[in-house]
């Protein structure tokens, strides 16, 4: 037989033949051995044979980069043979003999197959067989399901049998050791931890530390060899226990991996008076190393005494407590620690423990905090807002600063926009604890009115007059001369200072009106939010506050609804959300009265897009599938999404695209993708509601009924009217917008908006020819029978139906009757209602082609039509 592959052999990469080679030559030794053992019956000697050669053949796949597997079946069907006549098996009714043998032959995984009635070239799950055999307790089956090479558990499954075999008093060491071995992230499961695929578990306190106790020997036995194992060998577990193990990291000749594990062993309090003796006749190198390896232990502040650092405890413990991400910190905190260890023993334990924040607090790294803000850093950021104001520098400057990072950050890509606002926020929060303010919020609107107040209003350029007036929230700029206003500023006059000082004052203000439109207001539409008698003057004080706050539709105390001068304002007003007119039946009287009094709301709240519960919703438990299986272009679905508000994920995770709509709910939509949002096109799938806490990326194999990482899905009958409507009406957006046929989608929600309008519209002109009749305007003009449909703006002319094609000039500007009582971009609504407003009158149409359209259709239908 040939037993190794030729030089020369066309199927193996020329960089790895001399691997292969070499593996196949070594795998032939072991068949040998495995031939020697079964003339024998040396079933023990088959049996751990059939380890070491799994064993190799893994080790050299590595090697090869999977260039060995495939150059292996005449190997594997010689083992195939002696172990199918070492263990015979032919029958698959009994599952506990088919899985005990050592070897995986192809006879076995058919009978297996067969057992478990799937195709033999899919993967054979024992995840049914195992929850068998743990309701049942059958301990030998379960032994045996950890150490078949045949077939494969989910890790939670793996948990669940060493579980059930530790309460029947059957858990040794061994099976442990050959769980771990098989999959080193299952300690982390196994002891209550998280596995980097994200399994969580929560198993009985005795059970984690029996896991825990074997655990440790392994580990101990690993590293204490003639031999010590590297990193890649140990189980990935939690930190063992004992001061062996940080003894054995101060003496450690392997990598510095396995020496941070050992070293951040878990210790009792006589252990940690122990290793600060222990450390006291040591090198400073070796001290600062063990400091360093009992941070993630929680407990290097017992070896501050090693560095005269005694009292800076409390600090390093504000420090140790920090997370990863940009959070809040409390500065009054930070300083009270400082200030208890003193300014130069903290300065000391930055030394030893870096931290840009704690280092801002203290006003040490100003030009670096500058420079990592330039770069949009995002704890930068952070740290920015914990700086104490330099001497030439006030609370408005800082305030400036921080939204001119915001508006360079709005720019960046979709997550990192999010992520940069929410930095952008926790400066603020940072910086109103400096200026001594209540709160961020309370801070942002009193600089904002500050800027407003501090604003000149006019300046001198020579002979001209500059002078910058407040309409409504448009901030406008006039140049005069010998009292003539002129059209436009000359060029001398946009050179002076003067003039471009209140450029850039009217520059402020715009955003200033831009970022309460689209920040503040939309969100308290959008969230039904409250304000008090305070935040409401404050607000009110601002420019663009006063034009935009009276427009929109409030709710008092008393339960009273109206614009802002017919509700009492004495206490807290709410921004009214059209789910509560619709409930009051109010919401085509207060349609009408928007229109009636040309009233334009700074976002859409009367005319908003209301998405209700359906029948089939309200039965359907917990997923609505009201937009699944539209396809949407991923890289515009991204941006829409994530302008929003949401955040978008990878394929692998459980959730595509996630959003907290309030209320501890978190808005969760899954999606088929093949990447991420931006690398193709995106298939929409079920939008589900979470309870629980945020979702961690990358969960899967939740129970029923949950959704993993502490989360669960909330039956949609229980989720808020509001929350449901708005993200509904984000995907609406998303699949009408990105949608790939757009036309293949007409948005029920915007054509009843559209019809909503142009009743009140009609109601409001006496438009008799128009009508609305569901999602269509019925037009009688003098021409023809129009019928408009509200979602696409196409238009058929009766009694046949026919569509009359229009330049896309009809309708592209806006009506002179057409009234928008919002202020939002609507373009499609204006060409629509535009349409249908000129037919209306279509005894002024001039347009030839447009004319010669009806005269033929009209005239297809005959006399009389």
């Amino acid at each position: 037989m040939e037993r190794s592959p030729s030089e020369g052999d066309p199927g193996i990469p020329e960089d790895y033949r001399g691997v292969v080679r070499e593996q196949r030559e070594a795998l032939w030794r072991l068949v040998d051995r495995a031939g020697a053992a079964a003339r024998a019956d040396d079933l023990a000697g088959l049996r751990d044979l059939a380890e070491e050669i799994r064993s190799r053949i893994e080790q050299g796949d590595d090697r090869a980069l999977g260039n060995l597997t495939p150059h292996l079946a005449d190997i594997v069907a010689e083992l195939d043979v002696l172990y199918d006549a070492a263990y015979p098996a032919d029958c698959e009714d009994d599952v506990t003999a088919l899985l005990a043998a050592p070897w995986p032959t192809a006879h076995r995984k058919a009978l297996l197959a067969t057992f478990l009635g799937c195709d033999v070239r899919h993967r054979l799950q024992l995840d049914e067989v195992a929850e068998r055999a743990v309701a049942a307790t059958d301990t030998r089956l379960l032994r045996v399901l950890i150490r078949t090479p045949l077939g494969t558990l989910r890790r939670e499954t793996v948990v669940r049998i060493l579980g059930a075999l530790h309460r029947a008093g059957a858990l040794d060491a061994d099976l442990v050791e050959r769980a771990v071995t098989d999959d080193p992230y299952l300690a982390l499961a196994l002891a209550g931890g998280r596995s980097p695929a994200g399994e969580a578990t929560d198993p009985p306190a005795a059970f984690v530390d029996a896991v825990r106790t074997h655990l440790d020997a392994l580990t101990w036995r690993l590293v204490s060899a003639p031999a010590p194992a590297d990193w890649d060998e140990l189980p990935k577990g939690p930190a063992p226990r004992g001061l062996r193990f940080v003894r054995a990291a101060l003496t450690w000749q392997g990598g510095p991996r396995v020496a941070r594990h050992l070293g951040a062993a878990e210790l009792t309090d006589e252990e940690r008076a122990a290793l600060l003796d222990l450390l006291r006749d040591r090198s400073p190198e070796e001290q600062r190393r063990a400091f360093g390896w009992r941070r993630p232990a929680g407990d290097a502040d017992a070896l501050l005494p090693l560095f005269g650092l005694e009292g800076a405890g409390p600090l390093l413990r504000l420090i140790r407590a920090m997370p990863d991400g940009v959070t809040r910190q409390d500065r009054a905190a930070l300083l009270a620690a400082v200030e208890e260890a003193g300014p130069d023993t903290a300065r000391r334990l930055l030394e030893h423990e870096p931290n840009e924040l704690v280092s801002a607090v203290l006003g040490e790294n100003r030009a670096q905090v500058l420079k990592r803000v330039g770069h949009h850093s995002l704890h930068g950021i952070a740290a920015f807002g914990m700086l104490p104001l330099a001497a030439d520098e006030t609370v408005l400057d800082r305030y400036l600063a921080l939204r001119a990072s915001a508006k360079k950050g709005a720019k960046l890509g979709p997550n990192r926009r999010h992520s940069h606002a929410a930095a952008i926020a926790v400066a603020l929060d940072h910086l109103a604890q400096v200026a001594g303010a209540p709160d961020a919020d309370r801070l942002e609107w009193d600089c904002e009115a500050r800027l407003a107040a501090e604003t000149p209003t006019e300046a001198e350029a020579g002979s001209y007059r500059v002078a910058l007036r407040i309409d409504g929230a448009e901030p406008a700029l006039t140049v005069s001369r010998a009292g003539r206003t002129l059209k436009s500023a000359p060029a001398a006059v946009r050179a002076d200072p003067g003039y471009q000082e209140l450029r850039a004052h009217q520059s402020r203000l715009r955003e200033q009106a831009r970022r309460m439109r689209t920040g503040l207001v939309e969100r308290l539409v959008a969230t039904a939010g409250t304000l008090t008698p305070d935040e409401l003057d404050r607000l009110r004080s601002l420019p663009a506050g006063a034009a935009m706050l009276p427009a929109l539709l409030w709710r008092d105390r008393a339960g009273t609804i109206g614009l802002l001068d017919e509700v009492d304002t004495t206490g807290p007003v709410t921004a009214v959300h059209p789910v509560d007119l619709h409930e009051r039946r109010l919401l085509g009287h207060w349609q009408q009265q928007l229109v009636r009094r040309r009233l334009r709301q700074p976002v859409k709240q009367a005319f908003r897009e209301l998405y209700l519960l359906t029948p089939a919703e309200r039965e359907a438990g917990d997923v609505s599938w009201r937009f699944a299986g539209q396809t949407v272009d991923g890289k515009v679905a991204g941006q829409l999404l994530s302008g929003r508000g949401w955040s978008t994920h990878g394929e692998y995770d459980d959730h595509q695209a996630t959003r907290t709509v309030g209320g501890g709910l978190v808005a969760a939509l899954d999606c088929e993708l093949s990447g991420y949002f931006g690398m193709g096109e995106v298939r929409v799938g079920g939008l589900r509601f979470l309870t629980g806490g945020q979702r961690a990326p990358g969960f899967r194999g939740a129970p029923a009924g949950a959704d993993g990482a502490g989360t669960t899905s909330v039956p949609l009958a229980d989720v808020p009217p509001v929350a449901f409507s708005e993200a509904m009406r984000d995907l609406d957006l998303v699949v009408s917008v990105a949608g790939r046929e757009p036309e293949a989608y007409p948005s029920p929600a915007q054509a009843v908006g559209r019809a909503q309008l142009l009743a009140a519209l009609v109601a409001d002109l006496g438009l008799a020819r128009v009508a609305v009749e569901g999602h269509t305007a019925v037009v009688r003009g003098t021409r023809a029978l129009y019928r408009v449909h509200l979602t696409s703006g196409s238009i058929h002319v009766e009694p046949g139906g026919h569509l009359c094609v229009v330049p896309a000039s009809f309708g592209a500007t806006a009506h002179r009757r057409l009234f928008l009582p919002f202020a939002d971009e609507d373009r499609m609504t204006s060409i629509i209602l535009s349409k249908v407003l000129l037919l209306a009158e279509d005894e002024q149409i001039t347009d030839p082609s447009i004319l010669t359209q009806l005269a033929s259709l009209t005239a297809a239908a005959g006399p009389g039509s």
